[in-house]
Order: structure tokens, then C-alpha cells, then sequence
């Protein structure tokens, strides 16, 4: 690092570039949230398990209400594609996108590095990625 000084909001083009992309899925995601949570409110899309049930069943722990009622876990609901139109899948899925706006600010990141020709901090990007990649998809999970 240099002896630079940082007068009036210095920043280098990653840090810009990651401040820009997380703007943008910033407010991506709130639009997102906003639209699922409508659509879980008004019952515009059917919900996979009604709210009685989930009321009915309310002492049960996850796992048991999961097994109980038959439900995919995981990323399976994404495996049927007419599992995604329902209104509290809809609300998943805006969480899960919210879960991604660091992986895809590092991606924006991983770019600006690769066009500045920074190997090193490239590889330290490209690793994170990759690290969190794995973890989301749960290839690592013990005992299940």
C-alpha cells in the first residue's frame, strides 16, 4: 500500500465497483423482498403449506414438521419448477438472492482485479467465490 493520503472520499476502482454493485443488489433485493412479501400477503399465489398448518404444528422443531408434511428442503424447491409459484416460495427465494449479494459483489470485484492484471488479489477473490459457492450448496454438510 502506498503513503498516498485519501483526501475528499478517495476510493480505488474496486472498492467502487463493489460499492456500485452492491447498490444496485441493494435495492434489487428490497424490490424483490417487497413483491414476494405482497404476493405471500394477498394469497395472489397459493402457498405451499397453508398457515394453519404451519399454526397446527407450531411445537414441532423444523426437521419433524419437514418429514411430517412431506416437504423438499434445501435447494429443492427448486428441482420442480411449478414449486417456485407459490407465495411462500417466492418469499424464500428473495432471501436466498439477499444470502447472494456478497457472492456477486465479489464477482464484480474478481472483474475490476482481472482488468487491473492483480493476480494475487484475483486469486483471493476467485477463492472466496468458490469457498462460499460450496458452502451454499452444501456438499460439505456432515451427517446428512
Amino acid at each position: 500500500m502506498t503513503d498516498m493520503k485519501r483526501e475528499g472520499g478517495y476510493a480505488d476502482r474496486v472498492q467502487l465497483a463493489y460499492a456500485k454493485t452492491l447498490d444496485y443488489v441493494a435495492h434489487s433485493v428490497i424490490i424483490v423482498m417487497a413483491a414476494g412479501y405482497f404476493l405471500y400477503l394477498t394469497g395472489l399465489l397459493p402457498l405451499s403449506v397453508p398457515i394453519e398448518t404451519i399454526a397446527g404444528n407450531w411445537h414441532l422443531s423444523a426437521s419433524r414438521l419437514q418429514a411430517k408434511l412431506h416437504l423438499a428442503s434445501g435447494w429443492s424447491c427448486f428441482t420442480r419448477p411449478e414449486g417456485i409459484f407459490h407465495g411462500d416460495i417466492v418469499s424464500y427465494i428473495s432471501v436466498i438472492f439477499l444470502s447472494l449479494a456478497t457472492l456477486i459483489c465479489l464477482v464484480s470485484a474478481f472483474l475490476v482485479f482481472i482488468g487491473e492484471k492483480k493476480r494475487l488479489y484475483s486469486a483471493i477473490t476467485l477463492l472466496q467465490v468458490i469457498v462460499l459457492l460450496v458452502a451454499a450448496s452444501g456438499i460439505l454438510s456432515a451427517g446428512r
